[in-house]
């Protein structure tokens, strides 16, 4: 008797139709659980996704992908031992941000930053703030407290909404489905 992987070999072997869509499986697989990892801010799991992909930026010839994965992975597993309090951050999910109090919302770092920026060039933000050294100037004096007045007036205005922000939007009554 066959267990499931013990028949999936087999099947790959047999059929190269299911070889390709096993495959295809294995490497959406190995996407979900590397945006669990983030989400959750699950920093071995992060690890362990990471590890999952990077033959595949070699087979795929994907160069700058299997070349910084590499580094970034050397410097992942020997941050316990190189920098043991950054790790410590890291295993308590401090290599993620959290916007919300959401669960399964935790974005990466550069995500974050990009959406801040985003929030700087948009609406006039910053368009137009390099040709004008002084307009540079004081929006970088101010940009900071702006930003900080706003976060402040979104959480004072959302304070009956703490129940909501505590779960996931599809968890809300109006998104359930009857069967």
């Amino acid at each position: 008797m066959f267990d499931f992987e013990d028949w999936c070999k087999s099947q790959c072997q047999k059929h190269p139709q299911f070889h390709y869509w096993h495959t295809v499986l294995q490497l959406e697989l190995g996407l979900l659980t590397f945006v669990c990892a983030v989400r959750k801010s699950d920093f071995d799991l992060y690890v362990e996704a990471l590890t999952y992909f990077l033959p595949w930026f070699f087979a795929l010839n994907h160069h700058n992908y299997a070349h910084w994965v590499s580094v970034h992975l050397c410097d992942m597993t020997t941050l316990c031992t190189v920098h043991p309090d950054v790790d410590r951050e890291f295993r308590c999910g401090k290599f993620t941000v959290n916007k919300t109090n959401r669960p399964f919302s935790a974005i990466a770092l550069d995500q974050a930053h990009e959406q801040l920026n985003a929030l700087v060039k948009g609406m006039g933000g910053a368009v137009g703030l390099m040709e004008k050294p002084d307009a540079l100037l004081r929006w970088m004096a101010a940009g900071p407290q702006i930003a900080r007045a706003v976060n402040e007036f979104e959480e004072v205005s959302h304070i009956h909404r703490d129940a909501y922000m505590s779960r996931h939007h599809e968890q809300a009554k109006s998104n359930r489905r009857l069967l």
